[in-house]
């Protein structure tokens, strides 16, 4: 026993040994409340037997509509001569049934390894999107809203509203700059996912940013470039093999803009952007695809993306200010776009996308909130033909309430 309770504290006063050099913290966020979404939606073709309509209601206990449920570990190491290295691991979960909220992922929010130097820094690794708000790297996101990157699917801020949004990549370099009097600079290069790295079956992405900070002002600027993969997809439908080929492919632009001003008694939120060559906007190119005959083949729905083209622009406006002792947030936003769909099918698309939220959040401490929120989405596509015009909608309503915690 004597034995045993030895090599305990030994153990121990390692690992905290470890800790104390290593400089590693583990930290977290829970948020665990109740849902209801109403979604409406009609994808309206050719054939009305074909037609897809959808109109539910559910009410559920769920995860993550203020805050994504998370928990990792990161930290950090002084290697002398102002050089440091840092890490960061954090895997999300669904605090309502304790599951992970990537199948066979564990550090799905990020997996990172940066080298920080007087010139700046340099992650590799799985990381934020530098338009996100989440993460090491994401920064646009924060003063672009005064939802960040959403609650819900339906209180969305200018996520729903801006083309091509993906809030992660893998196998990502970014290297964000030392602060120059208030502007700190950022790069990103994401290579494509595993196997196919840097070639063209892969969607390449890279991102170039700045934000400058001056008083009560906050602005930034971004512009992305996605490098769409020319990968075909094979697959048999109704017994019979097909192939979803290629065709169309032109790389994705977007340019973005944002700002807040905090003039102390509420904060104002403003973001625009405008799109070239993008795939989706709102998601409603990929809710029609997956609407499809083809929309449980994965590989199929890819393909179709990468061969639509749509230009446009979205803007989103919002404030949030403190009143009965807690802070209340509101947003509107509106995208409009037009373009060319997958192949010779679809030679015209037509866009347009809404949403509205509002929010309220109220602090029990300094770690643990009480929320509530409401929002609506509605998305609107029509795919002209020499057949005919196909029209697709989607609305979706989330009224939400939880409690976060952050430890």
């Amino acid at each position: 026993m004597f034995k045993k309770t030895l090599v305990a504290a030994a153990v121990a006063g390692v690992s905290i040994g470890f800790v104390q050099a290593a400089n590693v913290e583990v930290y977290g966020v829970i948020d665990t409340g109740l849902a209801y979404t109403n979604t409406d939606a009609t994808y309206d073709y050719y054939n009305d037997a074909k037609d897809v309509r959808v109109d539910e209601d559910e009410f559920r206990m769920d995860s993550g509509n203020n805050s994504a449920s998370r928990v990792g570990i990161r930290g950090s190491e002084d290697l002398g001569n102002g050089m440091q290295v840092l890490f960061k691991l954090e895997n999300g979960f669904k605090a309502d049934d304790g599951s992970m909220s990537t199948d066979g992922t564990i550090f799905d929010r990020e997996a990172s390894l940066g080298l920080r130097t007087s010139y700046g820094t340099l992650y590799a690794g799985r990381m934020s999107t530098l338009i996100s708000d989440t993460g090491t790297a994401g920064f646009f996101g924060v003063m672009a809203s005064p939802f960040g990157s959403g609650w819900s699917d339906n209180i969305a801020g200018h996520t729903m509203v801006f083309a091509n949004y993906t809030t992660r990549m893998d196998n990502v370099l970014t290297y964000v700059s030392p602060d120059f009097s208030g502007l700190t600079v950022y790069a990103q290069y994401a290579m494509g996912e595993n196997g196919v790295e840097n070639k063209s079956a892969a969607n390449r992405y890279a991102a170039l940013g700045a934000e400058y900070k001056t008083g009560a002002f906050d602005f930034g600027a971004l512009v992305d470039w996605t490098n769409k993969s020319t990968k075909s997809a094979t697959y048999t439908l109704g017994g019979v093999e097909r192939t979803e080929e290629a065709s169309n492919i032109d790389d994705a632009v977007t340019v973005s803009l944002a700002g807040s001003y905090d003039c102390g008694f509420a904060k104002t939120y403003l973001a625009v952007q405008y799109y070239n060559n993008a795939s989706d906007v709102a998601g409603i190119m990929q809710k029609s695809y997956e609407s499809s005959a083809i929309g449980d083949i994965e590989d199929a729905v890819s393909v179709r993306l990468n061969g639509t083209q749509l230009d446009g622009y979205g803007v989103h406006l919002g404030t949030q200010f403190d009143a009965v002792g807690g802070t209340f947030k509101f947003g509107v936003g509106y995208a409009d776009g037009d373009g060319t769909g997958f192949g010779d099918g679809y030679p015209d698309l037509d866009v347009k996308a809404y949403t509205a939220s509002l929010g309220f959040e109220y602090p029990l401490s300094k770690r643990t909130l009480l929320y509530t929120g409401a929002g609506y989405v509605k998305a609107e596509l029509d795919m002209g033909t020499d057949r005919g015009t196909l029209t697709h909608e989607y609305e979706g309503i989330d009224v939400v309430g939880g409690l976060v915690h952050r430890f």
